[in-house]
């Protein structure tokens, strides 16, 4: 099982809605909700799983999205709506908010025991509300920050059924250094499902971090072949972007980055163009690389989705595309080929 993380932000919603096809038992997405429109429109929640819902004709996640102080850096606030409305909730607006999840046809309510939760931060309130939700639908799953899996896991552990899941979060640490955490894992009492979410795209490094013309070694994807002996039935990741929030722009600078993700070695191949004063029109030079010098590698039997979308949107018309048409990319890159090698 792949479950490929995203934040409802345009781009991504953008790929939600033109690249469910790549959704089934095996690919199902997650979405953080950052935002409670679609585009520029605003809406309620129950609007905006109905639209997802009508989007994703399979089964999808919904965390509710929220994060403790200090967390993540240089992010806006202003960018992030939901978090700043909801920051003050209790334990029945969650209830109330997951339950909304409970009554669409084909989402499945993620509680999200994290820090910046704090409320959720008790064991009798997290046996309840697990309870309170698996009265109201078949299938939940329990995301937890491993900082705190030794806190709950025993309160968690005999409560999930074989059809619910626990999503084991890592973020950017390594898997090596969760011994105590693995061999708590390895004694859960039933056969729900267990899987590990790891970001390998350091948040720390910018575009220009990245190898032009070659395979990094800045994105360590092992965990992709390596969760079945760690012991979990299935592996999430951000489909090969950052884990990070939205900031308030940029000065138009920046170093021009595409990332192709490649199954068969397990790797990115990176195409970066260092001169970051072209910003955005730097990706005219990503392309011209990908078209005319490591397209023969990279898309040897002229049927990636990723490069297609390259050609008629952007390079057939001499465009270079946007940060966040360039993020679509590299989800659509990233998710196509996992879906493949599954």
């Amino acid at each position: 099982m792949y479950i490929p993380v995203l934040k409802n932000r345009l781009f991504e919603n953008k790929f939600l809605r033109e690249q469910s096809s790549y959704f089934d038992e095996k690919v199902i997405p997650l979405i953080e909700i950052l935002n409670q429109k679609i585009g520029r429109t605003p809406m309620q929640i129950d609007e905006l799983l109905s639209i997802y819902d009508s989007y994703i004709n399979s089964s999808y996640f919904v965390d509710f999205f929220t994060f403790e102080e200090g967390e993540y850096s240089k992010h806006d606030l202003n960018q992030v709506p939901f978090y700043i409305a909801h920051r003050n909730d209790t334990i029945n607006d969650y209830f109330d908010l997951l339950s909304l999840v409970c009554a669409t046809e084909h989402g499945i309510p993620v509680i999200s025991i994290k820090k910046g939760r704090e409320f959720l931060l008790n064991k009798a309130t997290i046996k309840s509300l697990i309870q309170m939700l698996q009265a109201l639908t078949s299938k939940i799953a329990v995301r937890v920050q491993s900082s705190l899996l030794q806190n709950f896991f025993m309160e968690i552990d005999p409560l999930l059924r074989e059809d619910d899941l626990l999503i084991y979060d890592i973020n950017e640490d390594s898997i090596q250094s969760k011994f105590f955490d693995r061999k708590q894992l390895s004694r859960r009492s039933s056969s729900y499902k267990m899987v590990l979410l790891h970001s390998p795209r350091s948040s720390k490094l910018n575009n220009g971090s990245y190898l032009d013309g070659d395979y990094t070694g800045l994105i360590d994807n092992s965990i992709k072949v390596d969760y079945k002996k760690l012991g979990f039935d299935g592996f999430a990741d951000y489909a090969g972007l950052k884990n990070v929030l939205p900031t308030n722009g940029s000065n138009g600078k920046g170093a021009a980055l595409g990332l192709f993700y490649d199954s068969s070695n397990n790797q990115f191949f990176s195409i970066m163009n260092p001169d970051t004063d072209q910003g955005t029109r730097g990706h005219l030079y990503v392309l011209h690389q990908a078209f005319n010098v490591y397209k023969t590698n990279l898309d040897p039997n002229n049927n990636c989705p990723a490069f297609e979308h390259m050609y008629l949107n952007l390079y057939s018309q001499g465009k270079p595309g946007q940060w966040g048409q360039w993020k679509y990319i590299t989800v659509l890159r990233y998710v196509s080929q996992v879906k493949s090698s599954l």
